[in-house]
């Protein structure tokens, strides 16, 4: 999900019966001004079913609890999924800000959290997800999208694809 999708989830969006997410809404949120804009995902594609990993499942029922801890959440955030400690939607920037607090201190390159879904979408091909299946996930309106902007040819993948026709390489 891209950060605007996150901010955006709702409970009603998450069956955890079903294992998905729904994925209707974006927010856009001016921290400085305090605006919170709610709209619908940029396209028809975006609006979608995503199946959720027992992590993910983990990772929500966590939430969840976490919900119950919070002292004030104004009526309009109650059906928010990821609240800050505020009780209100955060801010997406601070996702950005947060991981690159953590990438410093254990002395990494910075990366965005977009560079996240850049890497989802790199590592599922690698793992054989079929092509049509990672840009419904991703909500991408076409292929290319995904395969030529979100998907990265790593050096131990161009390795390891050279091992597997190595040997019909040896016959010709």
């Amino acid at each position: 999900m891209t950060k605007a999708e996150l901010t955006a989830l709702q409970w009603e969006d998450v069956d955890f019966k079903a294992k998905t997410i729904h994925v209707r809404h974006t927010i856009d949120l001016n921290g400085k001004e305090k605006v919170i804009k709610m709209s619908g995902t940029k396209t028809k594609e975006g609006d979608r079913m995503i199946p959720l990993t027992n992590e993910a499942l983990r990772i929500l029922k966590e939430e969840k609890k976490k919900r119950a801890e919070l002292s004030i959440v104004p009526i309009q955030f109650s059906n928010f999924v990821f609240l800050n400690k505020h009780g209100i939607p955060t801010c997406r920037a601070v996702y950005n800000e947060d991981l690159y607090k953590y990438a410093d201190k254990i002395g990494i390159e910075r990366f965005s959290v977009h560079t996240l879904r850049h890497t989802f979408a790199t590592r599922c091909i690698e793992a054989g997800m079929k092509p049509k299946t990672l840009q419904m996930i991703l909500g991408h309106s076409n292929i290319s999208m995904t395969m030529d902007l979100y998907v990265h040819v790593t050096e131990d993948e161009k390795e390891k694809e050279l091992k597997n026709v190595e040997h019909v390489l040896k016959m010709v």
